[in-house]
């Protein structure tokens, strides 16, 4: 019997320790800080829309991992003898290039009446591929024979990761988005506007925050252990789905 009541009891903390915070504390604080009544109030309605403390916390996690790993590695390259000038190029016309291919890919996917969760995990296992592949040409790159001379496999090996990881980057992105847009729907009429707009905010407060913690991450972990640690948050979001709510179901996604 103990060994039943054990993952019920840990089901309704999961389910309901954010449902405490936002009921009990957020509107505390919130008043606290000088907030009226009226976007007390606002704040809550926002929040207890079905499936919004999900979509908030996949939002700021699903892009942690890429983030991270895509803010170091052109940096890595640079310091193992890539030109500037060379890389350059590539992360910046060749990223945006794949991220837009990715995004219409995603786009195209999505029209074709594919279901966006299945889907979503689909492209979130894609992008744990890659950057597991782009971590073990960042491993080998730190061994004494590894060189990034003209004309090498291994210097198209690693230019390719690149562009592949902007390109898979965008195929989720436009998934996510996708996602926020079905849960502002289910939101008032009034407040899907809104709504849309906190969601988008917690995304770009995701993006931003292992981009600028990333290299303080490297100093003091190590290069090993720091892409290690981007694989873990990048595998985050697969299990996270399987956490989504019944009401974002219902709706069809």
């Amino acid at each position: 019997m103990r060994g039943k009541l054990l993952p019920l009891a840990g089901l309704y903390l999961v389910q309901g320790l954010p449902y405490g915070l936002q009921s009990g504390l957020l509107p505390v604080l919130l008043r606290a800080g000088g907030l009226s009544l009226t976007r007390v109030g606002l704040t809550k309605d926002l929040l207890a829309v079905s499936g919004t403390l999900w979509t908030a916390g996949f939002v700021l996690t699903y892009k942690l991992g890429e983030q991270g790993a895509s803010s170091l590695f052109p940096l890595l390259l640079l310091d193992r003898g890539l030109s500037a000038r060379e890389l350059g190029l590539w992360n910046s016309v060749g990223a945006v290039a794949c991220s837009i291919a990715g995004s219409s890919l995603g786009g195209a996917l999505l029209s074709g009446h594919r279901k966006l969760l299945p889907l979503l995990r689909s492209v979130l296992q894609f992008r744990l591929g890659g950057l597991a592949c782009q971590t073990t040409l960042l491993f080998y790159l730190d061994t004494p024979w590894a060189r990034l001379d003209p004309g090498t496999v291994l210097r198209g090996a690693v230019l390719l990761s690149l562009c592949l990881q902007h390109f898979l980057g965008g195929l989720v992105t436009t998934a996510t988005f996708t996602l926020m847009m079905c849960c502002s729907q289910l939101a008032p009429s009034a407040l899907q506007a809104t709504h849309y707009s906190l969601l988008a905010t917690l995304e770009l407060l995701g993006k931003l925050l292992l981009g600028t913690l990333a290299g303080a991450l490297a100093d003091s972990l190590g290069l090993h252990l720091c892409f290690s640690l981007f694989l873990a948050l990048s595998a985050t979001p697969i299990l996270y789905l399987s956490l989504a709510p019944r009401a974002l179901a219902r709706a069809g996604w």
